[in-house]
């Protein structure tokens, strides 16, 4: 069972995310269609949402004239899209000082939300639709009854929540020291996110396992945890900090993989 895990949570981590480069091409696609008297330049943000970076006369364009060179740039989108345009489709557009979040009605193009960045560093932006994901990292830990430091690897599956600010996940983990001192661990974890730009982001919260070491006891442990985490497309590249009970201390480093596309 556990080379079964092993071998699938390997997999995981391997593959790369079709939706990832299918948005990718498609940007290529509209790049050159852009109505460059509003737009400088369009990039995906790390949840692979259309991101326009708007030209210095954009902000002194009257409301209508800005409504409608947005538009037109979602509609490309959902072009260049194609089949596999969300039915919730949006884009950003972003200014020195602040932005705009753009949503395909069926009606039309609407902007739902505006915002100005001199809010405070660790609100979080206007969140993307939720996904499932898996995560499979390294795990070094000291403390817990063994009788040095180990290491081994933790795995996850889980699903974000409320728009993105929260996921929960069911964890694996497997811990080894020589050949005297092993653990095998399932559990849970939950985790509040904060996006700080489209590249990085940080979280904090928490989690519960049930350990099995050998030889030992079963024992249940509760921790807090806090990371780092570094968007890519199609995942992020995470960081994580972990205190618990009985006196333990990991350190994770691992890679989180969407396994939906939002």
């Amino acid at each position: 069972m556990k080379k079964h895990l092993l071998a699938v949570l390997a997999v995981m981590a391997l593959s790369l995310p079709a939706a990832a480069a299918d948005r990718r091409q498609a940007l290529e696609t509209i790049r050159p269609l852009l109505d460059t008297a509003a737009f400088s330049g369009a990039d995906l943000s790390a949840q692979d949402q259309l991101v326009l970076k708007a030209a210095d006369k954009y902000s002194s364009m009257p409301a209508s004239a800005r409504a409608a060179r947005t538009s037109g740039a979602l509609l490309e989108w959902k072009n260049a899209l194609g089949s596999d345009a969300p039915a919730a489709l949006m884009l950003s557009v972003r200014f020195n000082g602040g932005g705009e979040l753009w949503l395909l009605k069926p009606s039309g193009p609407a902007k739902i939300d505006e915002w100005s960045d001199t809010r405070l560093p660790f609100t979080p932006e206007q969140p993307n639709t939720d996904r499932f994901f898996g995560y499979i990292g390294g795990q070094y830990m000291r403390g817990g009854g063994s009788a040095g430091n180990t290491t081994g690897f933790n795995g996850r599956l889980g699903k974000t929540f409320m728009n993105g600010r929260y996921d929960a996940a069911l964890l694996y983990g497997y811990l080894k020291l020589g050949s005297d001192y092993s653990s095998s661990s399932y559990g849970l974890t939950g985790r509040a996110l904060f996006p700080w730009t489209d590249h990085v982001g940080w979280n904090v919260g928490g989690s519960l396992t049930r350990s099995a070491p050998s030889p030992g006891d079963a024992v249940t442990s509760l921790g807090v945890l806090g990371g780092i985490n570094f968007f890519l497309p199609g995942g992020s590249f995470d960081v994580t900090a972990l205190i618990g009970n009985h006196s333990t201390y990991s350190l994770l480093i691992g890679y989180t993989l969407y396994l939906t596309r939002k």
